[in-house]
Order: structure tokens, then sequence, then C-alpha cells
């Protein structure tokens, strides 16, 4: 399509309808540094606005800029009237997806926002062909049903998807179960901070303790040991996030603690040269140890190497694996 401004006009910001309208993608912001920008440079991009069939203007493209004048006590502001160069809602809704994804990126809420209006005006082919790629996505109709299930998760859940408080693994998790299961994980994700790499984990500890015991998400949750652990003033979040784990983890499998404690007693018991150093997966996922040796010269490494023959504790380290 080709883009036409539209005409120049002085819009009053009261006029303008509440809601974000029907082309408009923004979500999970933060207003405090286009107030800033603003405050200290005034509007550099003026907003496009069309006339709905109630009268009040329809954003276009500057949603977050009418709000953060708005919060700013600006009652009006120049704008573009695009209702009649910009005729179609399709080329409304490209106009400001176009301008959006020039001057900043999408949340994946975002995109889920943009993909889901974009149904409205074209087949699932043309979207899969000509935005997915351009949302950096990839063209598989099964990421774009996805994106779409995350417009029916409740608002705080796709705030801390917005936000990235949550991966993107985590939330395909997270479409999948009931809803008060989905808010107890959540509750405790941001309650123990839990980073990226402990959230799958811990939603999976979590899931499977669910099947093997016949109880539910919340209940487990809600049981006082891991209320102790967070409310216990001497741990840090860190800690209470590692504590809270390791209790799923040896619930979940007492047998690979036990073997974990087998290997923890025989490891410690070796008196390792100060050169050498056996590391393992502590959570026995790996199958192998590694034997790191620090040197400076092929008589050192022989040396160390004739150190480590003589330990006989070499012997009683178990196979990581036993035991599971």
């Amino acid at each position: 399509m080709e883009f036409r401004r539209g005409k120049g006009m002085r819009l009053d910001i009261k006029q303008t309808a509440k809601s974000p309208g029907p082309y408009t993608t923004s979500f999970g912001f933060n207003l405090d540094v286009l107030c800033e920008s603003i405050r200290k440079v005034g509007l550099i991009n003026p907003p496009l606005v069309a006339r709905n069939a109630k009268g009040a203007f329809d954003i276009v493209a500057g949603y977050r800029r009418i709000l953060a004048l708005n919060a700013l006590g600006e009652r009006e502001t120049f704008s573009y009237d695009v209702t009649a160069s910009l005729a179609s809602p399709l080329e409304r809704f490209l106009a400001g997806f176009y301008e959006n994804l020039a001057t900043r990126g999408f949340n994946d809420i975002e995109k889920a926002i943009a993909l889901n209006k974009l149904g409205n005006y074209m087949t699932t082919e043309e979207i899969l062909v000509s935005f997915m790629p351009l949302l950096s996505l990839p063209s598989h109709e099964g990421t774009l049903k996805f994106y779409l299930k995350l417009l029916d998760l409740e608002e705080n859940v796709q705030r801390a998807i917005g936000r990235e408080e949550i991966s993107i693994k985590v939330a395909k998790a997270l479409v999948e179960i009931e809803k008060g299961a989905r808010q107890a994980l959540l509750h405790w994700i941001g309650l123990l901070r839990i980073n990226f790499n402990q959230q799958i984990k811990f939603i999976e500890y979590v899931q499977d303790i669910g099947l093997k015991e016949m109880t539910t998400i919340p209940k487990i949750l809600s049981e006082g040991s891991f209320l102790e652990i967070v409310e216990n003033p001497r741990l840090n979040t860190p800690q209470k996030t590692k504590l809270v784990l390791e209790m799923l983890r040896v619930r979940l499998s007492p047998r690979l603690a036990q073997a974990q404690q087998a290997v923890d007693r025989a490891v410690s018991a070796i008196s390792m040269p100060r050169e050498a150093s056996i590391h393992y997966d502590p959570y026995l996922e790996h199958p192998c140890y590694r034997l790191d040796i620090s040197f400076k010269h092929g008589k050192d490494l022989k040396r160390t190497i004739s150190k480590l023959h003589a330990l006989r504790e070499l012997e009683a380290i178990p196979e990581l694996w036993a035991g599971q």
C-alpha cells in the first residue's frame, strides 16, 4: 500500500477512544521514558488517528504517545487525521504495525495481538508467509496457534510474558495448564524470582509430583514445608529458590537423591591433588564425570597422574546412573 500521512490537525486528547482500539498492538509498557522524552524535547512524531462510527478518533499509530501526553496533563496535540487517506481498516492497521516495527520491538503478547488482528484481514497462509518472519517467528502454523492462545491467558500471566518475567518456553507450558495451577505456579515464580533456567524445571517437578501423588499443583505449593522456607528470615531469595527446587526434586525421586548423596560422599572422601578436580552434574542428568588437571609441562602432568593412580579411593566412585 502507499502510505499517505493525512491532514494535520489539533487533536483534543479527550476525543480519542479510551481503549487501544482496532489498530494498535501496545501491551505491557512503561511510559516513564516516553514521558521524560516529551517533557524534555516535546512530541517529535505526531500520532495518526482516524474517526470511527461514533465520532471519536481511533488511534492508528501513537497510542503510547497519547497516553504519555495525557499523563503529562496535555489537553491537545498536533496529529494527522488519516480517516480519508487510509480509508480501509487494513491500511490503518498496517500503518501502525509497520511504524512500530521500524521504531521498536514487539514483546510476545504484542506479537500475539498483531497476529490476531491480522487474522481479521487476511488468510492464515498470508500471515505465515508475510508476517511471521517480520515478527522473528518461524512460519509454522503451530507457532501461530500457540501465540493466539496467549490471548486467552489471564492478564497477570500476559503481563509476566510481556515483561519477560517468564520465558516463552514456560509460557508454552502454562498455556496447557488449568487456571488455578497456572496462577499458583506464577505466584511462586514471582515470589522466588526464579530465573529462566530454573522456571521450566520448577514447573516440571511440580507437575510430575502432582501426577505421581494424584494431587493438585495448588495443594502441593500450599504445603507448610514450602511456606516455612519462604518465611525463613535467615535465607536470601536464591537460597530459598535452591531449597524449594531441591525439596521438589528429592520428593519426586528419592532414589535419585540417595544416589546423589552416595556420589557426593565418595567424591568428597578422595584426597585429590590440588592440581586435579572431579566434576559431575549435581542432578545426575549426565552419565559421565569430568576430570580437570592443571599443569605447566609434561612432567607436572605425569606427576599428577601418578598421584591419581595411587589413590585407591577413586575405585569407590559409583556410576552416576546407578540406583536410578
